[in-house]
């Protein structure tokens, strides 16, 4: 009977051992590995495939009678220039306090096309992209043209005098860029942009004044130069590879 109790301990015991470690091989069958690549690259910066140029324009811009074409090519890691070339077309006076102040002496006048240059150096100082990608501080010198013609229906008898005359409004200065620039999957690129700075403003236009000491009315010619703080917003779509 000893012998017995004892055979059927030893058996227990086997059996208890015998589930433990199938469930201890079961726990390790569940386990799941996940395969991490070494050496791929984290960022653009780091990769063969960043971007390197862009052709864009600025949807924003054409809300002012601006229609530019820009190409902006990466120069370094760090380190981008822009271009960029356009042309104006005037919907709104050159003279903007005209609407406001009904100056009779300035004569009537209708858009007309102009032109306008840029050139921009970047600075892209995040170490998540490489130039051309992500925020940027940009050095900028432009000049631009608004030019519009004298509607000879509206001025009646000085039609003829200002036939071929404009009125001209040209800037000419520089001013500190804010952007960022982003690229989806498709190598299709948004930028949004602030820029402020200084600007020479020279303007050439005609009016007709009362001369008091003929008394009569006169065509004058007025040319004027003054320095104007410049403000510029932006939105750009464009492609890159």
């Amino acid at each position: 009977m000893k012998n017995i109790f004892t055979l059927l301990l030893a058996c227990s015991l086997s059996s208890v051992g015998f589930a433990q470690e199938t469930k201890k091989d079961t726990v390790k069958s569940t386990v799941i590995k996940v395969y991490t690549p070494q050496g791929q690259a984290k960022n653009s910066a780091s990769s063969s495939s960043s971007y390197s140029w862009v052709v864009k324009t600025d949807l924003l811009k054409f809300a002012t009678g601006e229609i530019p074409l820009i190409y902006e090519r990466k120069i370094s890691n760090k380190f981008s220039v822009e271009g960029a070339a356009g042309v104006t077309y005037s919907f709104f006076e050159n003279d903007y306090t005209s609407l406001i102040d009904d100056e009779s002496d300035r004569f009537d006048s209708k858009a007309a096309i102009g032109s306008v240059f840029r050139g921009t150096l970047k600075y892209y100082p995040s170490s998540d992209y490489d130039a051309i990608e992500g925020w940027s501080f940009g050095l900028q010198f432009f000049h631009k043209t608004n030019n519009r013609t004298y509607d000879e229906a509206e001025n009646g008898s000085y039609s003829a005098f200002l036939n071929g005359k404009k009125d001209s409004k040209i800037r000419t200065g520089i001013a500190l860029i804010i952007s960022q620039q982003l690229f989806q999957d498709s190598n299709i690129c948004f930028e949004s942009f602030i820029g402020i700075g200084y600007a020479n403003v020279k303007s050439d236009y005609y009016t007709n004044g009362y001369n008091e000491a003929i008394s009569e009315y006169e065509v004058s010619q007025v040319k004027t130069d003054e320095g104007n703080l410049n403000v510029q917003f932006g939105f750009r779509i464009g492609f890159g590879n």
